[in-house]
């Protein structure tokens, strides 16, 4: 598993967003050059970011973006899901996913690869931008 670079910048963005607090909206512009993200591929964040329920986005002069929920309320597991989908160490962890062994359920590494998924997901549950935008102004 690896994090893509797509879900790196949301990551840093929604941090960003978190940072500023409630009710305080930012440009694209501004993110994109605060976070040294290209703008095109900011815009295309922050319209996934909008879709996913994450953060909201505010047209005309006093426009731009701010967070959707309570930064308690959002966790590094929501922004990952809404860029790159659920997280899968491997493709047999996946539901779908098809393998030549006749049932799954009884395959050792199957087992421990679920067990380590679902740990996985229970971590980055645990992880809400509150905290990290908390820990990152202790580190400032």
């Amino acid at each position: 598993m690896k994090i893509t670079q797509e879900c790196d910048y949301a990551i840093r963005i929604v941090l960003m967003l978190a940072k500023l607090g409630n009710g305080k909206r930012i440009d694209a512009a501004s993110i994109a050059e605060a976070q040294s993200i290209p703008q095109r591929f900011t815009v295309k964040i922050l319209r996934k970011l909008v879709q996913g329920g994450l953060i909201t986005s505010f047209k005309g002069a006093k426009g731009g973006y701010q967070l959707g929920k309570e930064a308690e309320a959002v966790t590094l597991k929501d922004v990952m899901w809404v860029i790159d989908g659920p997280v899968e160490i491997n493709k047999c962890v996946n539901e779908e996913y098809i393998c030549g062994r006749t049932e799954k359920q009884d395959c050792p590494v199957h087992c421990q690869l679920m067990h380590i998924n679902d740990m996985i997901d229970r971590e980055l549950e645990k992880i809400d931008f509150a905290y990290l935008a908390e820990q990152e102004k202790d580190s400032e």
